[in-house]
């Protein structure tokens, strides 16, 4: 009697827990992604990035920006390897997806930087930090102390 007892219990517990997500219990999901951006510009200061537009996207990040509600992603108009990402995915699946695809961009951005071109750039790409947050994804490619502090001012940012 006690068996069945705990296995009536376990299924209780496991239905009310159902569809129910720990992923995004800690991160605010009502802020827009131009928030976000506007907090990362604030940190890095004085670096020169340009709004990608759509079409740029399409053509040259292997990011699918149909799993994201929002996005921007600034790119460097200047010689240097500046860039950054942020993302508010449809679902928690699909800021997985997005997370995979900017890591995998990341690497691509690695694998094929010329040796030639901008050395001491490199450095900024192999230590790029792509994190998700709930439902944002935010990839970021600065020199070190504007990265990290950028990345931790988002974090603060969409914690609860």
């Amino acid at each position: 009697m006690k068996r069945i007892f705990a296995i009536f219990l376990l299924c209780i517990i496991l239905l009310v827990s159902c569809g129910k997500s720990t992923e995004n219990t800690n991160y605010k999901t009502d802020i827009t992604v131009e928030k976000i951006t506007q907090k990362i510009f604030e940190t890095a200061e004085n670096i020169p990035l340009t709004k990608a537009d759509e079409g740029y996207v399409a053509l040259n990040i292997p990011i699918e920006i149909s799993l994201a509600e929002e996005f921007e992603i600034y790119i460097s108009t200047t010689s240097n390897a500046n860039l950054i990402g942020v993302f508010k995915a449809t679902s928690e699946e699909n800021a997985d997806k997005l997370l995979t695809q900017s890591q995998e961009y990341l690497q691509s951005l690695e694998d094929n930087w010329m040796s030639d071109y901008l050395p001491e750039e490199l450095p900024k790409i192999q230590n790029a930090v792509c994190k998700k947050f709930g439902l944002y994804v935010t990839f970021i490619v600065l020199d070190d102390a504007s990265r990290d502090n950028a990345i931790s001012d988002v974090e603060n940012m969409l914690k609860k």
